[in-house]
């Protein structure tokens, strides 16, 4: 947070300083790039959509830098999850410092697990969830169909007159009513328990009666007593692979695959492509 507030503190004379590339379009910055495949369903090519997080990085450890500040204070709109850490901090900055910039945060009206990863946020923010809440609301179709109605509405309150908005929401309403529906045939008579390193996937779990069992605890690498209850919940339910996110260390996924003797498979919950992903996930969880 100290951070972003000194990057604000410098953001007037690093504005007037800085030229400013123009394509012709208006901006949007959002958080995470499935949100960017979100927002770009419904606009379409009318925004040019900053991405906050780079690709391969975790929103755990990410800080905006001065650039991305610009780029936000730039833009029409900051759409976010509003669940992980940076994101509430980087929220108060713009609300206090940049408020020609509307926020859209995606989370409401989502039905939230509470759950400590790492980075979701504590009691503070979410009153009744009291060991925090599970951010990774993209996960899952559901959750996604929910997140695509608040982008809608506040792309149509600020853009009436974009009625071919309501024409791509419904498309990608159909799209994603289509792969909820795929993925209860995926997991009907598939497997439904997993191992994973980092808890990415509570939500698509919740919502598809599936079990997730997480190597990291709290945000923490496993205890020997964890890792040793996963070495026989993976025997028991003859579970042939450990997912992992390209985002964390794998040594401790190295291990545990090379004693129970399965493989470690790469996975990305934070790529571009939200629905091509969770398809794909799913299908290595129920159909390995």
């Amino acid at each position: 947070m100290n951070r972003i507030l000194g990057i604000i503190m410098g953001i007037g004379l690093f504005l007037s300083c800085s030229p400013k590339t123009d394509t012709g379009r208006p901006s949007l910055s959002v958080s995470i790039e499935p949100l960017k495949y979100l927002t770009e369903q419904i606009t379409g090519n009318d925004f040019d959509i900053n991405v906050l997080v780079p690709q391969g990085a975790s929103p755990e450890t990410y800080e905006p830098t001065a650039a991305q500040m610009r780029q936000v204070a730039d833009s029409k709109l900051y759409i976010h999850i509003g669940l992980i850490d940076f994101e509430a901090n980087l929220t108060r900055a713009i609300r206090e410092n940049m408020p020609n910039v509307g926020i859209v945060r995606l989370d409401e009206g989502v039905p939230l697990l509470e759950g400590n990863c790492g980075h979701g946020l504590e009691d503070s923010d979410h009153p009744g969830h009291h060991h925090g809440v599970d951010p990774h609301i993209w996960t899952s179709p559901r959750c996604l169909k929910i997140m695509a109605g608040t982008l809608y509405r506040a792309l149509a309150e600020r853009y009436p007159d974009s009625t071919r908005y309501e024409t791509r929401y419904r498309t990608l309403i159909q799209h994603l009513d289509s792969l909820d529906q795929t993925l209860r045939e995926t997991f009907a008579n598939g497997q439904t328990h997993f191992i994973i390193y980092h808890p990415a996937l509570s939500y698509l779990a919740r919502d598809y009666g599936l079990t997730q069992m997480a190597l990291e605890t709290e945000g923490k690498e496993p205890s020997a007593d964890h890792i040793r209850r996963l070495i026989d919940s993976a025997r028991r339910w003859q579970i042939p692979h450990i997912l992992y996110q390209r985002q964390f260390s794998r040594a401790t996924v190295d291990a545990l695959a090379r004693e129970l003797g399965i493989a470690a498979v790469a996975i990305d919950p934070l790529g571009y492509d939200i629905e091509k992903n969770i398809l794909e996930i799913s299908r290595l969880i129920a159909h390995p």
